[in-house]
């Protein structure tokens, strides 16, 4: 679907107030002392520190009822010692999956209807969600997840319009994210394919 030049322009000023709003929720939330609420945001961080700091470090550590792909992200992060214990080696791979997951959800809209102005109404509805700001601000694995989900959204309405090869791949890579983050990503496999079969042409 071609789009008009100022239609294109709004991507770029979207992604940098998805990025300024995810900055101000992480500051927010860590300036209160609630980045490791939760106790999973906590055992996540420190999954990831033992992959790299522990007496027996590596691969073997990732070992868990948690999928693996939050904690690989968080590993550049966890090794500092200030962005493990304050939490923020969780927030920053989060927040950049928020902001991942808004644009691709204002670019899987715009396609679905054909117009900017319900594609920004569907990304700041999600931008908005509360509870979806503070998670994406922790060490829990939703904000991965919405990343991997969205993006198999935006991917399968392309292939809808295209039948590219491009948008099978990027639909198997969001995919395959999704089922090394949550065991809900597995379930959603079988209508992922099923859509395509469908769909191809």
């Amino acid at each position: 679907m071609r789009t008009p030049y100022a239609d294109r322009r709004v991507f770029p000023s979207l992604a940098l107030a998805l990025t300024l709003w995810s900055a101000f929720a992480v500051w927010f939330f860590y300036s209160r002392g609630w980045l490791m609420y939760y106790g999973d945001a906590e055992a996540h961080l420190n999954i990831a520190r033992r992959i790299l700091d522990s007496q027996t470090p590596g691969y073997d550590q990732i070992g868990s009822v948690w999928l693996p792909l939050p904690h690989a992200l968080m590993l550049p992060f966890a090794r500092n010692d200030a962005l493990w214990r304050s939490g923020l080696a969780g927030s920053i791979p989060s927040a950049a999956c928020f902001i991942a997951a808004g644009l691709f959800l204002f670019a899987a809209a715009r396609r679905i209807f054909g117009a900017t102005a319900p594609a920004l109404a569907a990304a700041g509805l999600f931008a908005l969600n509360p509870n979806m700001l503070y998670l994406q601000s922790t060490a829990m694995t939703e904000a991965v997840f919405a990343a991997a989900l969205v993006g198999l959204l935006y991917f399968s309405v392309r292939f809808r319009e295209t039948q590219s090869l491009g948008a099978v791949c990027g639909a198997g890579i969001a995919a395959c994210a999704g089922t090394l983050t949550r065991y809900e990503g597995w379930f959603l496999l079988p209508f992922a394919a099923a859509y395509f079969f469908l769909a191809a042409k």
